[in-house]
């Protein structure tokens, strides 16, 4: 099994089957040292866009931790609780409501999904915090949980 850890070879194989792609547009006099050499320079010039644009989304993140409005570190949490809130809703409100008022309210339940997205976003949370509090405060706990 070949795992590409850095993503050098898959650069190098899209930068090979581009010049083989393109081949047509190069002269056929090109020898294969020159289109070695077109596939290096195309491969630095991909490696350099997507340095580039990893460093605009690192830039973004951490524009995001460093603002003063901290509910952008709140976010998590705030998942947390409004989905205990729908669920209260649905499974102890309306219940206790149909019951009062004798009337027969339409089932409800939650989707399939809001239980997959609201129950992977509460593990992570619930990890990244119990992890936090027991000290450990590396870079992988403080961006689960939103601290400095």
């Amino acid at each position: 099994m070949n795992l590409d850890m850095t993503g050098i070879g898959s650069v190098a194989n899209f930068a090979g089957k581009l010049v083989d792609f393109v081949g047509g547009f190069f002269p056929e006099k090109m020898s294969d040292a020159e289109k070695a050499q077109a596939q290096l320079a195309i491969q630095q010039m991909v490696d350099t866009r997507d340095t580039a644009l990893i460093e605009a989304q690192k830039s973004i993140i951490v524009a995001e931790m460093q603002q003063a409005d901290t509910y952008t570190k709140r976010a998590r949490p705030s998942v947390v609780y409004a989905g205990l809130f729908f669920i209260f809703l649905v499974h102890v409100a309306f219940p206790i409501i149909s019951y009062i008022a004798n009337q027969k309210l339409p089932t409800l339940s939650l989707p399939e999904e809001f239980w997959w997205a609201w129950s992977g976003v509460c593990a992570v949370w619930v990890l990244g915090r119990s992890a936090e509090k027991r000290g450990a405060g590396n870079t992988l706990t403080k961006l689960i949980t939103g601290s400095k």
